[in-house]
C-alpha cells in the first residue's frame, strides 16, 4: 500500500508535487479510487484536484485503476439504471479545488496540455 502526499515532499526539500507524484505513481503500478458516492458530482474525491490528477496520471500513464464504493455509495448504485450511471460518473475537472492554489492552476493546465484539454479529460 501506498499513498501519495504531496505535503511530505514539500518537507523534504521542497520537491515538485506535481512532477513527483506522477513520477512516484509510474512505479506503484495500480491506483484505487475509495469514493462516497458514484455520482462524481458529490463525491469527495472528485472535487479535489490532487485526485483527479492522480486518475489523469494513471490512465495517462496506463496505471491500472480499480474503483471502490463505500457502503453508502454501494447503497446508491443499486436499482440506478445504465443511464443514470453513465451520466453520473462525468468528472468536472474544472470544478476541482486545491487548497494550493499554484496546484490547482498548475494541474488544471497540465490536465488541459496533456489531455487535449479537460472537457476530453471529463
Amino acid at each position: 500500500f501506498f499513498c501519495n502526499n504531496q505535503f511530505d515532499w514539500l518537507r523534504q526539500g521542497g520537491k515538485d508535487g506535481v512532477d513527483e507524484f506522477a513520477s512516484v505513481l509510474k512505479h506503484v503500478g495500480k491506483v484505487v479510487c475509495v469514493v462516497d458516492s458514484y455520482v462524481a458530482s458529490e463525491a469527495v474525491y472528485f472535487k479535489r484536484v490532487w485526485p483527479v490528477f492522480e486518475v489523469f496520471t494513471a490512465f495517462t500513464e496506463e496505471v491500472p485503476i480499480d474503483l471502490a464504493l463505500m457502503e453508502d455509495a454501494q447503497h446508491q448504485l443499486v436499482g440506478a439504471t445504465l443511464i443514470e450511471v453513465g451520466d453520473a460518473i462525468v468528472v468536472d475537472v474544472m470544478s476541482a479545488k486545491a487548497t494550493n492554489p499554484h496546484d490547482e492552476k498548475r494541474i488544471k493546465e497540465l490536465i488541459a496540455d496533456e489531455s487535449g484539454g479537460a472537457t476530453k479529460t471529463n
